[in-house]
């Protein structure tokens, strides 16, 4: 009866997976990868902080937009922080800043594609081209997230600005008020499209040329990205069903919950580029 049930090909495929992720240690490279991630967040805040002043937006609007998706312990320490860098700001501060992001990230990013390595059983021996292509993504990764905190800030007053500057017949045309509705949700998808084009490209810089089919590429980055929105909406709702973590962990409660979401959001990344290695071997052997 095991035996029978361990044949379907849902769960085989799932077995298969998780014995690859063990074989490549997914999960020892998923704390890895939430220590760069944490080592890179609060830099980032930073940035985000002078992109808020730019466009003139507003912390509690940012935070609003995320509040679905981020446990309230996680939007307590980007509030906080986010708080103190807007009172502390110094040009030093920002160029230190970058300097860590693109650091850290591309740490991080080096300990992924390092892990799809092992998946793929092949050995790096590029080293420099390796770090150029880490570079170059945490850049990709810093750009995104200044496109994301730009799409959250675009709200009713940009449509009201539409209405002033556009010609006065074409305004009418345009059902502005509508748009600015609708762009409420939209903007969610587009949030979605962009961390799963950031998925995409670290799927692809990992995978050795020829070694897989863009198809199974593109679907286990669909699979992977819509994972981690999942996972970040159900965790911030398991979070939020209680409010006694304090009473365990103390001060250090909300830099727990942190680090595990981040802990999390790796764990999806790795297992996703996992499940795509055992895909692509099973269409490969496909008749």
């Amino acid at each position: 009866m095991l035996h029978r049930v361990l044949s379907l090909p849902p769960v085989s495929f799932a077995w298969e997976t998780a014995r690859l992720c063990g074989r490549v240690g997914v999960s020892r490279s998923a704390a890895a990868l939430s220590y760069f991630l944490i080592l890179t967040l609060f830099p980032l805040l930073v940035c985000v902080n002078a992109l808020l002043g730019l466009f003139h937006g507003s912390l509690e609007e940012v935070l609003l937009s995320l509040d679905q998706f981020l446990p309230p312990e996680v939007l307590s320490v980007l509030a906080d922080y986010l708080g103190y860098v807007a009172r502390v700001q110094s040009p030093a501060l920002a160029a230190a800043s970058l300097f860590t992001i693109v650091l850290s990230a591309s740490a991080g990013l080096r300990t992924l594609l390092l892990t799809m390595d092992g998946l793929y059983q092949v050995e790096n021996l590029r080293s420099l081209r390796r770090v150029a292509v880490s570079v170059v993504l945490s850049l990709l990764f810093l750009a995104t997230v200044y496109l994301s905190v730009a799409v959250i800030l675009t709200g009713d007053w940009f449509f009201h600005l539409l209405e002033g500057r556009l010609p006065e017949a074409l305004a009418r045309l345009l059902p502005l008020a509508a748009l600015g509705r609708l762009w409420a949700w939209l903007r969610y998808l587009l949030l979605f499209c962009f961390v799963l084009l950031l998925v995409l490209m670290v799927y692809r810089a990992g995978t050795p040329r020829g070694a897989s089919r863009s198809g199974v590429v593109l679907l286990t980055s669909l699979g992977a990205a819509l994972a981690i929105v999942a996972a970040s909406a159900l965790f911030s709702w398991f979070i939020g069903l209680s409010s006694r973590y304090a009473l365990v962990y103390g001060s250090l409660a909300s830099l727990i919950v942190l680090l595990v979401w981040l802990y999390l959001c790796a764990a999806i990344l790795l297992v996703g580029a996992a499940a795509g290695r055992v895909l692509d071997r099973r269409l490969s052997h496909a008749p």
